[in-house]
């Protein structure tokens, strides 16, 4: 019974892997809250995470990448709420998995808070927010129209008290 819930346990961190990307850039998240002796390794085409959480340990050892990346210019950081790395592509190519193999692809969902298509606007640009110093709307304002009523020609009805 103990190894069998050791297995369920596996599955269950592989499970809280979320994943965007850009033209450059992998971004993954691993969701576990008080993670303590964080580790996360980069090979040219595989990656590596442990951690303990609870008290249990939780491990992905040498999973291999569907496609291959820089480890010296990739980055991971930890801190009480996930575990986040950013991983650099060696092309700038769109994947269409995160892993090699397709079984762990159920373990795998997507970081739609980071997520972009690779059609969509901004995809190759810098992740960070950039508005191109455009106005957030090209709308008028409502005190720019023509058509203001001016107010001293307003008939406010009795008992309303008399403009200065």
């Amino acid at each position: 019974p103990k190894e069998r819930s050791a297995q369920v346990g596996a599955k269950m961190a592989a499970a809280s892997t979320c994943w965007a990307q850009r033209a450059e850039k992998v971004f993954l998240t691993w969701e576990y809250l008080d993670a303590k002796d964080v580790s996360v390794e980069f090979g040219p085409k595989e990656l590596s995470f442990s951690a303990t959480v609870g008290g249990k340990a939780v491990a992905l050892d040498k999973v291999p990448l569907s496609h291959e990346i820089e480890p010296s210019e990739s980055k991971w950081f930890a801190n009480d709420r996930c575990v986040q790395a950013v991983l650099k592509k060696k092309d700038a190519e769109w994947w269409d998995t995160l892993y090699a193999d397709k079984a762990l692809k159920r373990l795998v969902k997507p970081d739609w808070t980071k997520w972009l298509e690779e059609d969509d606007e901004g995809y190759a640009a810098n992740p960070a927010f950039d508005f191109g110093g455009e106005a957030w709307d090209d709308e008028p304002d409502s005190d720019d129209d023509d058509d203001d009523v001016p107010l001293d020609d307003l008939d406010i009805g009795p008992g309303a008290p008399e403009a200065i």
